[in-house]
């Protein structure tokens, strides 16, 4: 029996290369919080603009939002899903839930010239090979603000970042078959808004 179990290969686990970094933060070691900062300063400012789109006014600021958000959140991961995964999601849950401000403010005080820059035409156009990238992001931005908050979280770590089902389900702390029930409603909740609003049908024709 002892051979039996001495001969089984070893697996080893994957290691998080964070997580020391973020456990010496977590414990008040000031340059391991400046460290851990700048490691995923990068990363923070990246997911930021994908939910908000690249031209809008307050990336900056909400990047440092979700900084002090991840550190207020830090103490309570608990190792389900790596420490970078566990970032990008506060990350993305900040900044919808930017979005679903600006949307409720623009409710009440919408005006034509006040709509988002990032929907008037460039005077530069585009490369033919980003077209469909830029109309399908635009479309998921637009739902994320319409969404349950389950369904656009997963949606935006599906198509903003590029998560996996089974990175979804680490990263939220549910089961698989949960993600992908989030994730196939919110889909169809894409296609219900595009065969509803006659803009977005379009952008999907020009992209395609």
């Amino acid at each position: 029996m002892l051979r039996l179990v001495a001969g089984q290969p070893h697996r080893a686990e994957p290691t998080d290369a964070l997580a020391a970094l973020a456990k010496s933060a977590v414990a008040g070691d000031r340059a391991a919080v400046r460290t851990f900062l700048l490691t995923v300063g990068p990363h923070l400012l990246r997911v930021v603009r994908r939910v908000l789109g690249a031209n809008h006014p307050e990336v900056d600021d909400v990047t440092q939002e979700s900084a002090f958000a991840v550190m207020d959140a830090l103490p309570r991961h608990r190792g389900q899903s790596s420490v970078l995964h566990f970032v990008c999601r506060v990350a993305v849950l900040t900044a919808m839930n930017v979005r679903r401000r600006d949307a409720a403010q623009k409710r009440y005080s919408r005006r034509e010239h006040d709509l988002e820059v990032e929907l008037f035409p460039g005077s530069l156009p585009a490369p033919d090979a980003g077209l469909s990238a830029q109309g399908s992001a635009q479309i998921v931005r637009e739902l994320l603000d319409a969404l349950p908050l389950q369904q656009a979280e997963v949606l935006a770590l599906h198509c903003v970042l590029g998560y996996t089902v089974p990175e979804i389900a680490e990263s939220v702390g549910v089961p698989l078959e949960t993600v992908r029930s989030r994730l196939r409603l919110a889909k169809q909740a894409v296609r219900e808004r595009v065969l509803g609003d006659p803009r977005l049908g379009k952008m999907v024709e020009e992209s395609s």
